[in-house]
């Protein structure tokens, strides 16, 4: 049997307690993609601790995954036993940017 140099990178992070992503949602994601972070997901399901930063609502995320099932298939697991924190308003960037005099934004 052949291992993937994936399934490699899988095992070395689900090696840690906790695993970060942020900015999921950043870049379209290909099939590939996709399914490599969809495997990873499952991997970690109920076996390890995964924290999620997207600005993404849960509802949008067929719109950066090329698959909608896989994108409903990956939040039926982050979701099962997860604590979410929405957020709103201007980031820490945009509020020190404000403060310093920045340019103010057009809408």
């Amino acid at each position: 049997m052949r291992i993937s140099h994936q399934q490699v990178q899988q095992s070395h992070l689900l090696r840690n307690d906790v695993v970060l992503v942020d900015e999921l949602g950043f870049a379209p994601l290909d099939d590939t993609g996709a399914q490599l972070l969809f495997r990873f997901v499952a991997a970690a399901y109920e076996r390890r601790s995964l924290g999620i930063a997207s600005h993404w609502p849960f509802e949008a995320w067929g719109r950066f995954m090329p698959e909608h099932t896989t994108a409903v298939s990956m939040l039926d697991r982050l979701l099962h036993h997860c604590h979410t924190t929405i957020t709103d308003g201007d980031s820490y960037r945009m509020r020190q940017a404000k403060t310093k005099g920045g340019t103010p934004l057009k809408n």
